[in-house]
This record gives C-alpha cells, sequence and structure tokens, in this order.
C-alpha cells in the first residue's frame, strides 16, 4: 500500500466519524436524560426499569401553558401511571407497555406523574405562563 492510499483511507474514517458524530447527535434516545424539554422536537420517553424507578432519575419536563404536554412512560411490568394535578391516569398492561400522555397544558404549576401502585414518583411536570 503506498502512501496516497493511506491517506485517502485515513481521510474516509475521518469522514465517516465527522459524519456519525453531526447526524447521530452523538447520544442515544433512551429516554435516560433526567431532564427533558418539550421543544426538543422529539417525545419524551421515561423510562422504567424492572426495580421500578425511572433510568437516569426523575424526568424534568417543561412545557408553556397553551402547549400541548406530550410524553411517553415505558414500564416493563403492570402498573398506573398517574399525573398529578390533571389527574390523568395509564394503564399499563400485564406484562409491561408504554403509555402516552398528549393533552393540552391548561394548568400552571409543579405536577408530579407516578407509579400509583408503587408511590414512585417519575416525572416533574412544569407547566409555564
Amino acid at each position: 500500500m503506498n502512501t496516497r492510499t493511506a491517506v485517502i483511507g485515513v481521510g474516509l474514517v475521518v469522514v465517516a466519524v465527522v459524519l456519525f458524530v453531526v447526524l447521530g447527535g452523538g447520544s442515544s434516545d433512551s429516554g435516560s436524560d433526567s431532564s427533558t424539554s418539550a421543544d426538543a422536537g422529539k417525545v419524551p420517553t421515561v423510562v422504567v426499569n424492572k426495580q421500578g424507578e425511572p433510568v437516569g432519575g426523575i424526568a424534568e419536563l417543561t412545557y408553556k401553558k397553551g402547549d400541548r404536554i406530550h410524553f411517553k412512560v415505558e414500564v416493563p411490568f403492570e402498573e398506573e401511571v398517574h399525573l398529578h394535578g390533571y389527574d390523568v391516569m395509564k394503564e399499563v398492561p400485564k406484562g409491561g407497555g408504554t403509555v402516552t400522555y398528549d393533552l393540552p397544558a391548561e394548568l400552571e404549576g409543579v405536577f408530579e406523574a407516578e407509579l400509583e401502585g408503587r408511590g414512585e414518583q417519575i416525572v416533574e411536570l412544569k407547566v409555564e405562563p
């Protein structure tokens, strides 16, 4: 292999790494971020582990009054997810699954979502003016 071929090969590797970082965003969408903004363009997903705890800690979600509150919760077992303040309960079926919250942000304040049966807070939801 000559020097020119080696330089071209190294250049292709550098371009591939740069494209991977730029296009991939350098992170995964596993829902493990403990702070998530509704403006991120993706639906925030809170993942609960088998011990009944939110992966990455309690998710902090912030919305503006008049926007839509939109997030998902993945739970690996049967449970009820309760969004306090808005008083919306969602049933996770036996064997686990995902529930989706999609409602207007009408009430200002700080609210929590919890695994009702376990009393485990998984979300701190803020609705700002």
